[in-house]
Protein backbone atom coordinates (compact mmCIF):
# COMPACT_ATOMS: atom_id res chain seq x y z
CA UNK A 1 0.00 0.00 0.00
CA UNK A 2 3.09 2.48 0.89
CA UNK A 3 4.71 1.77 -2.43
CA UNK A 4 1.49 2.10 -4.12
CA UNK A 5 0.93 5.84 -2.51
CA UNK A 6 4.75 6.27 -3.29
CA UNK A 7 3.98 5.30 -6.82
CA UNK A 8 1.70 7.90 -7.90
CA UNK A 9 4.01 10.99 -7.11
CA UNK A 10 6.05 9.38 -10.58
CA UNK A 11 4.13 10.64 -13.77
CA UNK A 12 2.18 7.22 -15.44
CA UNK A 13 3.44 5.38 -18.11
CA UNK A 14 -0.50 4.65 -19.93
CA UNK A 15 -3.30 6.65 -20.03
CA UNK A 16 -5.85 4.00 -20.50
CA UNK A 17 -9.59 5.36 -20.95
CA UNK A 18 -12.42 3.67 -19.00
CA UNK A 19 -13.85 1.63 -21.21
CA UNK A 20 -10.48 0.17 -21.96
CA UNK A 21 -10.01 -0.80 -18.44
CA UNK A 22 -13.43 -2.77 -18.33
CA UNK A 23 -12.85 -4.66 -21.31
CA UNK A 24 -9.80 -5.71 -19.88
CA UNK A 25 -10.49 -6.54 -16.07
CA UNK A 26 -13.95 -8.27 -17.81
CA UNK A 27 -12.02 -10.45 -20.00
CA UNK A 28 -9.46 -11.36 -17.49
CA UNK A 29 -11.83 -12.61 -14.46
CA UNK A 30 -10.10 -15.68 -13.24
CA UNK A 31 -6.54 -14.95 -14.46
CA UNK A 32 -6.26 -11.40 -12.96
CA UNK A 33 -5.27 -12.42 -9.71
CA UNK A 34 -8.06 -11.01 -7.29
CA UNK A 35 -10.62 -13.29 -5.96
CA UNK A 36 -14.54 -12.65 -6.98
CA UNK A 37 -15.53 -10.21 -4.60
CA UNK A 38 -12.33 -7.70 -5.28
CA UNK A 39 -12.76 -7.80 -8.82
CA UNK A 40 -16.51 -6.77 -8.35
CA UNK A 41 -15.58 -4.14 -5.94
CA UNK A 42 -13.33 -2.69 -8.46
CA UNK A 43 -15.46 -2.84 -11.19
CA UNK A 44 -18.34 -1.25 -9.87
CA UNK A 45 -15.79 1.27 -8.61
CA UNK A 46 -14.47 2.16 -12.09
CA UNK A 47 -18.23 2.35 -13.90
CA UNK A 48 -19.31 4.62 -11.04
CA UNK A 49 -16.50 7.28 -12.40
CA UNK A 50 -16.98 9.91 -15.09
CA UNK A 51 -15.29 9.15 -18.21
CA UNK A 52 -13.42 12.45 -18.35
CA UNK A 53 -11.65 11.95 -15.38
CA UNK A 54 -9.56 9.04 -16.96
CA UNK A 55 -8.13 11.52 -19.39
CA UNK A 56 -4.70 12.87 -18.91
CA UNK A 57 -4.10 15.58 -15.76
CA UNK A 58 -7.22 14.07 -14.22
CA UNK A 59 -7.88 12.11 -11.23
CA UNK A 60 -10.32 8.80 -11.01
CA UNK A 61 -11.56 9.13 -7.59
CA UNK A 62 -14.50 7.21 -5.45
CA UNK A 63 -16.03 9.09 -3.08
CA UNK A 64 -18.68 6.30 -1.19
CA UNK A 65 -19.89 5.26 2.24
CA UNK A 66 -19.39 1.79 2.93
CA UNK A 67 -23.27 0.91 2.76
CA UNK A 68 -23.04 2.65 -1.54
CA UNK A 69 -20.13 -0.10 -1.97
CA UNK A 70 -21.99 -2.64 0.01
CA UNK A 71 -25.18 -2.15 -1.83
CA UNK A 72 -22.95 -1.77 -5.40
CA UNK A 73 -21.30 -5.39 -4.96
CA UNK A 74 -24.11 -7.48 -2.99
CA UNK A 75 -21.88 -8.53 0.06
CA UNK A 76 -21.36 -8.15 3.70
CA UNK A 77 -19.30 -5.36 5.53
CA UNK A 78 -16.56 -8.18 6.38
CA UNK A 79 -16.27 -9.05 2.79
CA UNK A 80 -16.08 -5.27 1.48
CA UNK A 81 -13.07 -5.06 4.01
CA UNK A 82 -11.48 -8.09 2.59
CA UNK A 83 -11.77 -6.66 -0.67
CA UNK A 84 -10.56 -3.40 0.03
CA UNK A 85 -7.52 -4.95 1.54
CA UNK A 86 -6.92 -7.10 -1.29
CA UNK A 87 -7.31 -4.59 -3.67
CA UNK A 88 -4.56 -2.14 -1.89
CA UNK A 89 -2.22 -4.80 -1.26
CA UNK A 90 -2.46 -5.58 -4.91
CA UNK A 91 -1.64 -1.91 -5.74
CA UNK A 92 -5.09 -1.40 -7.65
CA UNK A 93 -5.87 1.36 -5.80
CA UNK A 94 -5.00 3.64 -2.62
CA UNK A 95 -7.36 4.30 0.25
CA UNK A 96 -7.58 7.98 1.19
CA UNK A 97 -8.26 8.16 4.93
CA UNK A 98 -9.91 11.30 6.49
CA UNK A 99 -9.29 12.55 10.36
CA UNK A 100 -9.15 9.68 12.76
CA UNK A 101 -9.37 6.88 9.98
CA UNK A 102 -12.46 8.37 8.63
CA UNK A 103 -13.46 7.32 4.96
CA UNK A 104 -16.66 8.31 2.89
CA UNK A 105 -16.59 11.85 4.90
CA UNK A 106 -15.15 14.97 3.41
CA UNK A 107 -13.26 17.32 6.02
CA UNK A 108 -12.74 20.67 5.91
CA UNK A 109 -9.30 21.36 6.89
CA UNK A 110 -7.67 24.68 7.67
CA UNK A 111 -6.76 25.34 4.24
CA UNK A 112 -8.72 22.92 2.27
CA UNK A 113 -10.84 20.17 1.65
CA UNK A 114 -9.06 16.78 1.75
CA UNK A 115 -10.44 14.26 -0.55
CA UNK A 116 -11.20 11.29 1.23
CA UNK A 117 -12.14 8.08 -0.40
CA UNK A 118 -10.00 5.65 -2.72
CA UNK A 119 -7.32 7.19 -5.67
CA UNK A 120 -7.71 4.18 -8.76
CA UNK A 121 -4.75 6.09 -10.75
CA UNK A 122 -3.23 3.07 -9.79
CA UNK A 123 -4.65 0.94 -12.01
CA UNK A 124 -2.82 3.87 -14.94
CA UNK A 125 0.78 2.04 -13.50
CA UNK A 126 -1.18 -1.91 -13.93
CA UNK A 127 -1.95 -1.49 -17.32
CA UNK A 128 1.27 -2.63 -19.08
CA UNK A 129 1.16 -5.89 -16.45
CA UNK A 130 -2.60 -6.41 -17.13
CA UNK A 131 -1.57 -6.56 -21.16
CA UNK A 132 1.01 -9.03 -20.09
CA UNK A 133 -1.21 -11.29 -18.60
CA UNK A 134 -4.12 -10.63 -21.18
CA UNK A 135 -1.45 -11.89 -23.80
CA UNK A 136 -0.33 -15.10 -21.18
CA UNK A 137 -4.05 -16.00 -20.95
CA UNK A 138 -4.53 -15.91 -24.67
CA UNK A 139 -1.82 -17.91 -25.46
CA UNK A 140 -2.76 -20.34 -22.81
CA UNK A 141 -6.29 -20.41 -24.29
CA UNK A 142 -5.28 -20.96 -27.82
CA UNK A 143 -2.78 -24.11 -26.23
CA UNK A 144 -5.83 -25.43 -24.62
CA UNK A 145 -7.98 -25.55 -27.33
CA UNK A 146 -4.96 -27.09 -29.68
CA UNK A 147 -4.95 -29.69 -27.11
CA UNK A 148 -8.62 -30.38 -27.33
CA UNK A 149 -8.35 -30.50 -31.14
CA UNK A 150 -6.01 -32.61 -31.21
CA UNK A 151 -7.82 -35.10 -28.81
CA UNK A 152 -11.02 -34.76 -30.84
CA UNK A 153 -8.63 -35.79 -33.85
CA UNK A 154 -7.19 -38.86 -32.32
CA UNK A 155 -10.50 -40.12 -30.91
CA UNK A 156 -11.71 -39.70 -34.51
CA UNK A 157 -8.76 -42.01 -35.66
CA UNK A 158 -8.89 -44.57 -32.61
CA UNK A 159 -13.21 -44.94 -33.04
CA UNK A 160 -12.57 -45.93 -36.81
CA UNK A 161 -9.68 -48.25 -35.93
CA UNK A 162 -11.69 -49.64 -32.69
CA UNK A 163 -15.03 -50.22 -34.58
CA UNK A 164 -12.60 -51.72 -37.26
CA UNK A 165 -11.32 -54.36 -34.32
CA UNK A 166 -15.51 -54.48 -32.67
CA UNK A 167 -13.24 -53.36 -29.26
CA UNK A 168 -16.17 -51.43 -27.61
CA UNK A 169 -14.15 -51.46 -24.09
CA UNK A 170 -11.61 -49.18 -25.66
CA UNK A 171 -14.51 -47.18 -27.49
CA UNK A 172 -15.88 -46.00 -24.04
CA UNK A 173 -12.24 -45.46 -22.52
CA UNK A 174 -11.82 -42.74 -25.17
CA UNK A 175 -15.47 -41.65 -25.16
CA UNK A 176 -14.63 -40.58 -21.21
CA UNK A 177 -11.59 -38.52 -21.85
CA UNK A 178 -13.63 -36.89 -24.62
CA UNK A 179 -15.65 -35.57 -21.71
CA UNK A 180 -13.36 -35.03 -19.25
CA UNK A 181 -11.48 -32.63 -21.79
CA UNK A 182 -13.86 -30.17 -21.80
CA UNK A 183 -14.30 -29.94 -18.17
CA UNK A 184 -10.65 -28.91 -17.11
CA UNK A 185 -8.35 -25.96 -18.58
CA UNK A 186 -5.47 -26.88 -17.17
CA UNK A 187 -2.19 -27.76 -19.64
CA UNK A 188 -0.88 -30.49 -17.37
CA UNK A 189 -4.36 -32.00 -17.68
CA UNK A 190 -5.01 -31.88 -21.41
CA UNK A 191 -1.52 -33.38 -21.94
CA UNK A 192 -2.06 -35.98 -19.25
CA UNK A 193 -5.82 -36.41 -21.40
CA UNK A 194 -3.38 -36.71 -24.71
CA UNK A 195 -1.01 -39.33 -23.36
CA UNK A 196 -4.20 -41.79 -22.55
CA UNK A 197 -5.71 -40.94 -25.64
CA UNK A 198 -2.61 -41.91 -27.47
CA UNK A 199 -1.87 -45.02 -25.55
CA UNK A 200 -5.25 -46.11 -26.36
CA UNK A 201 -4.50 -45.31 -29.69
CA UNK A 202 -1.62 -47.92 -29.98
CA UNK A 203 -3.68 -50.29 -27.98
CA UNK A 204 -5.83 -50.62 -30.89
CA UNK A 205 -3.32 -50.70 -33.07
CA UNK A 206 -1.70 -53.55 -31.99
CA UNK A 207 -5.19 -55.60 -31.73
CA UNK A 208 -5.42 -57.46 -34.65
CA UNK A 209 -8.30 -56.55 -36.91
CA UNK A 210 -11.86 -59.22 -36.03
CA UNK A 211 -12.02 -60.50 -39.54
CA UNK A 212 -7.86 -61.46 -39.34
CA UNK A 213 -8.45 -63.10 -35.40
CA UNK A 214 -11.26 -64.66 -36.72
CA UNK A 215 -9.55 -66.88 -39.72
CA UNK A 216 -5.86 -67.07 -37.48
CA UNK A 217 -4.84 -70.64 -36.79
CA UNK A 218 -4.48 -71.56 -33.32
CA UNK A 219 -1.23 -72.08 -31.90
CA UNK A 220 0.65 -75.12 -31.77
CA UNK A 221 -0.53 -77.84 -29.02
CA UNK A 222 -3.84 -75.92 -29.26
CA UNK A 223 -7.23 -77.75 -30.10
CA UNK A 224 -9.59 -75.81 -32.45
CA UNK A 225 -13.40 -76.58 -31.76
CA UNK A 226 -15.47 -74.21 -33.71
CA UNK A 227 -18.73 -73.78 -33.23
CA UNK A 228 -20.88 -75.13 -35.59
CA UNK A 229 -24.78 -74.64 -36.49
CA UNK A 230 -26.56 -77.99 -37.20
CA UNK A 231 -27.66 -78.23 -40.60
CA UNK A 232 -30.86 -79.41 -39.78
CA UNK A 233 -31.55 -76.38 -37.97
CA UNK A 234 -33.95 -73.58 -39.61
CA UNK A 235 -32.82 -69.90 -39.51
CA UNK A 236 -35.84 -68.11 -39.42
CA UNK A 237 -37.21 -64.89 -40.07
CA UNK A 238 -39.37 -62.61 -37.34
CA UNK A 239 -43.15 -63.08 -37.80
CA UNK A 240 -45.02 -60.80 -39.21
CA UNK A 241 -48.12 -59.16 -38.63
CA UNK A 242 -49.69 -61.07 -41.17
CA UNK A 243 -49.82 -64.55 -39.47
CA UNK A 244 -51.62 -62.90 -35.94
CA UNK A 245 -49.42 -62.23 -34.03
CA UNK A 246 -48.85 -60.10 -30.93
CA UNK A 247 -47.29 -56.71 -32.05
CA UNK A 248 -47.12 -53.33 -31.82
CA UNK A 249 -47.86 -50.28 -33.86
CA UNK A 250 -46.54 -47.01 -32.70
CA UNK A 251 -46.18 -43.77 -34.05
CA UNK A 252 -42.09 -41.93 -34.65
CA UNK A 253 -42.87 -39.73 -31.81
CA UNK A 254 -43.49 -43.10 -29.47
CA UNK A 255 -45.51 -41.50 -27.03
CA UNK A 256 -48.77 -43.42 -27.75
CA UNK A 257 -49.12 -47.25 -28.40
CA UNK A 258 -51.77 -49.54 -29.86
CA UNK A 259 -51.26 -52.77 -29.05
CA UNK A 260 -53.63 -55.97 -30.88
CA UNK A 261 -54.37 -59.10 -28.80
CA UNK A 262 -54.33 -62.27 -30.48
CA UNK A 263 -55.15 -65.47 -29.60
CA UNK A 264 -52.16 -67.56 -28.17
CA UNK A 265 -53.24 -71.23 -29.71
CA UNK A 266 -53.30 -69.70 -33.49
CA UNK A 267 -51.58 -72.20 -35.86
CA UNK A 268 -51.18 -69.78 -38.32
CA UNK A 269 -48.75 -67.87 -36.66
CA UNK A 270 -46.09 -71.28 -36.63
CA UNK A 271 -47.20 -72.37 -40.21
CA UNK A 272 -46.45 -68.75 -41.63
CA UNK A 273 -43.19 -68.35 -40.87
CA UNK A 274 -40.74 -67.91 -43.30
CA UNK A 275 -37.46 -69.40 -43.88
CA UNK A 276 -34.47 -67.40 -45.50
CA UNK A 277 -30.93 -68.65 -46.18
CA UNK A 278 -28.28 -68.45 -44.06
CA UNK A 279 -25.89 -65.94 -45.46
CA UNK A 280 -23.01 -64.72 -43.49
CA UNK A 281 -22.29 -61.88 -46.08
CA UNK A 282 -25.31 -60.03 -45.91
CA UNK A 283 -25.40 -57.28 -43.09
CA UNK A 284 -27.76 -57.83 -40.59
CA UNK A 285 -29.28 -54.45 -39.16
CA UNK A 286 -28.74 -53.46 -35.56
CA UNK A 287 -27.89 -50.37 -33.69
CA UNK A 288 -25.05 -48.72 -35.60
CA UNK A 289 -27.49 -48.15 -38.61
CA UNK A 290 -30.00 -46.12 -36.35
CA UNK A 291 -29.90 -42.47 -37.53
CA UNK A 292 -30.46 -39.68 -34.92
CA UNK A 293 -33.40 -39.16 -37.00
CA UNK A 294 -35.34 -42.40 -36.23
CA UNK A 295 -37.00 -42.18 -39.56
CA UNK A 296 -38.59 -38.73 -39.29
CA UNK A 297 -38.81 -37.24 -42.83
CA UNK A 298 -39.60 -33.47 -43.66
CA UNK A 299 -39.73 -31.19 -46.60
CA UNK A 300 -37.59 -28.44 -46.74
CA UNK A 301 -40.49 -25.86 -45.64
CA UNK A 302 -40.74 -27.39 -42.42
CA UNK A 303 -37.19 -26.89 -41.66
CA UNK A 304 -37.72 -22.94 -42.97
CA UNK A 305 -40.85 -22.98 -40.71
CA UNK A 306 -39.30 -24.18 -37.53
CA UNK A 307 -35.85 -21.93 -38.15
CA UNK A 308 -36.47 -18.64 -39.25
CA UNK A 309 -32.64 -16.95 -39.27
CA UNK A 310 -32.54 -20.49 -41.87
CA UNK A 311 -35.11 -18.31 -44.67
CA UNK A 312 -32.61 -15.49 -45.19
CA UNK A 313 -29.57 -17.65 -46.09
CA UNK A 314 -31.69 -19.51 -48.47
CA UNK A 315 -31.64 -18.23 -52.16
CA UNK A 316 -35.18 -19.16 -53.14
CA UNK A 317 -38.53 -19.54 -51.27
CA UNK A 318 -38.41 -23.45 -51.52
CA UNK A 319 -34.34 -24.55 -51.30
CA UNK A 320 -33.37 -27.96 -52.04
CA UNK A 321 -32.05 -30.44 -49.35
CA UNK A 322 -28.52 -28.75 -50.79
CA UNK A 323 -29.45 -25.75 -50.63
CA UNK A 324 -30.74 -26.22 -47.10
CA UNK A 325 -27.42 -28.05 -46.03
CA UNK A 326 -25.14 -24.76 -47.49
CA UNK A 327 -27.61 -22.34 -45.69
CA UNK A 328 -26.79 -24.49 -42.29
CA UNK A 329 -23.73 -25.00 -42.75
CA UNK A 330 -23.33 -20.69 -42.84
CA UNK A 331 -25.88 -20.91 -39.78
CA UNK A 332 -23.88 -22.95 -37.19
CA UNK A 333 -20.47 -20.58 -38.11
CA UNK A 334 -22.61 -17.66 -37.45
CA UNK A 335 -23.88 -19.36 -34.29
CA UNK A 336 -20.50 -20.00 -33.28
CA UNK A 337 -19.68 -23.60 -34.35
CA UNK A 338 -16.29 -23.93 -35.49
CA UNK A 339 -15.06 -25.72 -38.66
CA UNK A 340 -13.18 -28.88 -37.09
CA UNK A 341 -17.22 -29.19 -35.24
CA UNK A 342 -18.85 -28.94 -38.24
CA UNK A 343 -16.55 -31.54 -40.33
CA UNK A 344 -16.72 -33.71 -37.13
CA UNK A 345 -20.35 -33.31 -36.84
CA UNK A 346 -20.09 -34.16 -40.82
CA UNK A 347 -18.13 -37.38 -40.06
CA UNK A 348 -20.27 -38.83 -37.57
CA UNK A 349 -23.79 -37.89 -38.39
CA UNK A 350 -23.87 -36.83 -42.28
CA UNK A 351 -24.06 -33.86 -43.84
CA UNK A 352 -27.84 -33.67 -43.39
CA UNK A 353 -28.24 -34.58 -40.07
CA UNK A 354 -25.46 -32.30 -38.57
CA UNK A 355 -27.24 -29.49 -40.66
CA UNK A 356 -30.71 -30.36 -38.91
CA UNK A 357 -28.67 -30.46 -35.30
CA UNK A 358 -27.42 -26.53 -36.48
CA UNK A 359 -31.71 -25.84 -37.75
CA UNK A 360 -32.40 -27.73 -34.05
CA UNK A 361 -29.79 -25.48 -31.48
CA UNK A 362 -30.72 -21.73 -33.89
CA UNK A 363 -34.55 -22.96 -33.31
CA UNK A 364 -33.77 -23.04 -29.24
CA UNK A 365 -32.12 -20.75 -28.93
CA UNK A 366 -34.72 -18.56 -31.09
CA UNK A 367 -37.60 -19.49 -28.89
CA UNK A 368 -35.28 -18.28 -25.70
CA UNK A 369 -33.24 -21.40 -24.81
CA UNK A 370 -29.49 -20.74 -23.02
CA UNK A 371 -26.69 -22.02 -25.30
CA UNK A 372 -23.37 -20.37 -24.00
CA UNK A 373 -21.06 -22.48 -25.93
CA UNK A 374 -22.50 -23.36 -29.32
CA UNK A 375 -19.24 -25.28 -30.16
CA UNK A 376 -19.03 -27.11 -26.81
CA UNK A 377 -22.92 -27.74 -27.33
CA UNK A 378 -22.74 -29.41 -31.17
CA UNK A 379 -20.03 -31.33 -29.84
CA UNK A 380 -21.57 -32.90 -27.04
CA UNK A 381 -24.55 -33.70 -29.85
CA UNK A 382 -22.42 -35.54 -32.03
CA UNK A 383 -21.06 -37.39 -28.87
CA UNK A 384 -24.64 -38.44 -27.75
CA UNK A 385 -25.18 -39.60 -31.72
CA UNK A 386 -22.03 -41.92 -31.38
CA UNK A 387 -23.30 -43.43 -28.62
CA UNK A 388 -26.54 -43.83 -30.09
CA UNK A 389 -28.34 -41.31 -27.53
CA UNK A 390 -29.44 -38.11 -30.01
CA UNK A 391 -32.82 -38.54 -31.02
CA UNK A 392 -33.25 -35.63 -33.02
CA UNK A 393 -37.03 -36.39 -34.48
CA UNK A 394 -38.23 -36.08 -30.81
CA UNK A 395 -37.07 -31.82 -31.01
CA UNK A 396 -38.38 -31.36 -34.78
CA UNK A 397 -41.60 -32.69 -32.88
CA UNK A 398 -41.33 -30.03 -30.19
CA UNK A 399 -40.28 -27.66 -32.37
CA UNK A 400 -42.92 -28.13 -34.52
CA UNK A 401 -45.69 -27.67 -32.17
CA UNK A 402 -43.84 -24.44 -30.80
CA UNK A 403 -44.47 -22.91 -34.51
CA UNK A 404 -47.86 -24.05 -34.61
CA UNK A 405 -48.90 -22.71 -31.47
CA UNK A 406 -46.76 -19.20 -32.39
CA UNK A 407 -48.94 -19.25 -35.47
CA UNK A 408 -52.29 -19.59 -33.83
CA UNK A 409 -51.35 -16.82 -31.11
CA UNK A 410 -50.23 -14.98 -34.16
CA UNK A 411 -53.79 -14.96 -36.28
CA UNK A 412 -55.62 -14.99 -31.97
CA UNK A 413 -54.11 -11.39 -32.00
CA UNK A 414 -54.73 -10.59 -35.77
Amino acid sequence: MIEAREELLAPPPAYPGKGDLLRMLKSLRSGSGLSRPALSLLLAMIEKTRPESWEALETPFIYAHNETLMRWTDCSLTTLHRAVRELADARMLVPQDGRNGQRGRRWQGADESQRVGFNLASLRYRWSDLLDRSDMIRRQREEVSFLRGEIADLNDRLRREAEARDNTQVSASAVRIMRKRMRTECLATLRGYFSEMSALFHQVLDTPPASASATSKPPCGAVDNPRSVPSGTPIVAPMPPQSGTHYTDTKDIQLSKKVDLVAACGRDRIEAMRRVSADPTQPTPGALDRSALRGFKATTMFYLQICAPLRDLCASPRPSMDDLITAAEVLSARMGVTHHAWAQGCQVLGRFEAAVTTIVMTARRENGAEIRRPDAYFRSLIERAATRELFLDRSLYALRDVAASAGEAGGARC
